[in-house]
């Protein structure tokens, strides 16, 4: 698949594309009660502008992209950071099975602006036994959030919710 991120447009998307405030890490943090222990999954990660200071908080951090070129900017990016405790993979959402030996290791799988280019039925399916007692799937996003959309795959992800609502 090509979602037309390759080249000069990776870059472009690292200098330009909003990351997030700290403020939203430790919220993801607290509410999966995220430790150095714990291995987070950034999937559709782009860059990295949720990658990298996600890792501060954990072990390891497991970005993963469709995009060879969007990984690689976020490798250098991460390197420049000196964050050394990042993995950075080419995978999209239907690689997700190929991480089984974690299962029921991950703490979180994130995934900020991304969701749109996902099967989120499979892929909720996919990641729940990968998750640790307490882990969960956080959708990010800048603005307002996805999830208030009428979309199947918000409608889905509202579902998902133990208490039936979303952090914002």
């Amino acid at each position: 698949m090509n979602y037309r991120f390759g080249g000069e447009i990776a870059g472009f998307y690292q200098q330009y594309r909003r990351g997030y405030p700290p403020a939203a890490v430790d919220a993801l943090c607290a509410t999966f009660t995220l430790t150095g222990d714990d291995v987070v999954v950034d999937l559709g990660c782009g860059t990295g502008q949720l990658t990298v200071p996600m890792a501060e908080g954990v072990r390891a951090v497991v970005g993963m992209d469709l995009s060879p070129d969007m990984v690689e900017t976020g490798r250098r990016v991460a390197m420049a950071a000196g964050v050394a405790n990042v993995s950075w993979l080419l995978g999209g959402d239907t690689d997700i099975p190929a991480l089984g030996a974690w299962r029921g290791g991950f703490g979180a799988v994130t995934i900020a602006q991304a969701l749109h280019w996902m099967d989120h039925e499979k892929l909720f399916a996919d990641i729940r036994p990968m998750l640790r007692a307490g882990g969960g799937v956080a959708v990010v996003t800048n603005g307002l959030p996805l999830w208030f959309q009428e979309s199947s795959w918000s409608h889905a992800l509202r579902k998902c919710s133990p208490t039936g609502s979303v952090i914002h």
